[in-house]
């Protein structure tokens, strides 16, 4: 059965009934509870709280940290588990609508041709893309001009293929390829995406977040059948070798013909290397589409890859300063507990400082009976005994306790190591994994 709780409520129940029992209630371990407590960023009590509140004595409690991930405010316990991870669902909702926002700023900037009625809208999005072709472009886009050249300049190898990075396509393609590659930066510009290509290949950007890609071409491997020249290239040099062999003589074996050929489809695929999980990340030419057809999805589908890795980076920067944040309430925590220790030390001192005084004066008033009859090395202790007098009741003084308060800066105020959270949780929770 599967039992659904806000994060507030949740919080209510571990910290009024022991977690050991909490998870009895829900059918599962108490691990399995705890795992769900820290995924969903909820603090539990650490060890000895239980302890505390059974003595009836008092315990602080952690707050429940604010966070801004939607997705962790409704917590599921039991049941089947959620498919996707909550933060990676919540990057998945954040990328979908930048995605979408973008489309309705595209759609407002963009002039209408014709009002249509949704039902021929309906038909028009539901109807197979048709084969779209580019003309040739002359001067492509400045964003790709680099790596135009590059395919230009770049020598194919024995079987025809042209490779720069980030690219590996026949050199048939190339003129293909370059005006794609415009209209695709024409595209991302409308998304306010960079593209660019460097010695690790194509990247998109928006700064900081970046998505890199690759384009490829379909190829299948053939086992390679000679041509009659071939054939004969090798048949003669045989021959010579076998003349060779008689004379005692050694000639080297050559091929005249690849094992392999290699056919290139003409197929164009573009991929996305650091892809969002569960998303498309990859398109290519088909029976009934072309990676022409396809711009602006793939257009959309690199900027909701961009969105989800600018969604997963602010997580991680948020997680970080949670952490930061935690890090600097254990350490007011553990000043705090090292300052209370001497405050401790120092009302202990100034109460011996007391008692000694009240037991010296006791100590000076009898032996003020016995001076005339007793030793001069006794005055002498009774002397001393006045003089430690005078020193611990100078101790004792508002003067020099405001003083030695004020140089070991036991009560301030305002107080700088004041939490106004509370004590945070232990460090090395129990119960956190």
């Amino acid at each position: 059965m599967q039992h659904t709780f806000t994060r507030q409520e949740l919080y209510d129940l571990v910290w009024s009934t022991p977690i050991l029992t909490l998870a009895k209630r829900f059918d599962i371990s108490d691990r399995g509870l705890a795992k769900i407590c820290a995924r969903y960023q909820i603090p539990v009590p650490g060890r000895g709280y239980w302890a505390k509140i059974e003595a009836g004595q008092s315990a602080s409690k952690t707050p429940l940290w604010k966070i801004d991930n939607p997705t962790l405010e409704t917590v599921h316990i039991g049941g089947n588990k959620p498919l996707v991870n909550p933060y990676v669902a919540f990057a998945i909702e954040a990328a979908a609508g930048t995605v979408m926002k973008s489309k309705e700023e595209r759609r407002a900037r963009a002039v209408p041709d014709q009002p249509r009625n949704v039902a021929e809208q309906e038909v028009s999005s539901s109807a197979p893309k048709a084969q779209v072709v580019f003309e040739p472009v002359r001067r492509p886009h400045n964003s790709v001009a680099g790596l135009v050249a590059a395919l230009r300049s770049a020598k194919p190898d024995q079987h025809g293929e042209v490779s720069v990075p980030g690219v590996r396509v026949h050199k048939t393609s190339i003129p293909r390829l370059i005006t794609f590659l415009h209209h695709l930066a024409l595209a991302l510009d409308q998304r306010k995406i960079t593209l660019s290509h460097g010695e690790k290949g194509m990247r998109t950007e928006i700064n900081p977040d970046d998505v890199r890609l690759e384009i490829g071409e379909e190829r299948r491997r053939e086992e390679h059948i000679p041509t009659p020249a071939e054939q004969k290239r090798h048949d003669e040099h045989e021959r010579r070798r076998d003349i060779a062999r008689r004379r005692g003589q050694w000639v080297s074996y050559e091929r005249f013909w690849p094992e392999y050929d290699y056919i290139y489809s003409g197929k164009l695929s573009l991929e996305i290397q650091n892809w969002a999980q569960g998303a498309r990340k990859r398109w290519k030419d088909g029976k009934h589409q072309s990676l022409e057809s396809l711009l602006e999805r793939v257009a959309d589908g690199i900027l909701f890859h961009l969105a989800f890795e600018k969604a997963r980076r602010e997580e991680r920067e948020a997680e970080e300063r949670r952490r930061s944040h935690m890090a600097h309430r254990r350490e007011l925590h553990k000043r705090r507990q090292d300052r209370e220790g001497n405050r401790l030390s120092f009302l202990r001192q100034l109460a011996e400082y007391q008692r000694e005084a009240t037991d010296l004066r006791t100590t000076i008033a009898k032996a003020a009976e016995f001076l005339p009859q007793v030793s001069s090395e006794y005055r002498r202790m009774i002397e001393w005994a006045k003089q430690r007098l005078a020193h611990i009741e100078a101790q004792n003084q508002l003067d020099a306790l405001r003083s030695k308060l004020c140089e070991q800066n036991l009560f301030p105020d305002p107080d700088d190591l004041h939490d106004p959270e509370g004590d945070p949780a232990p460090p090395k929770n129990p119960w956190s994994y």
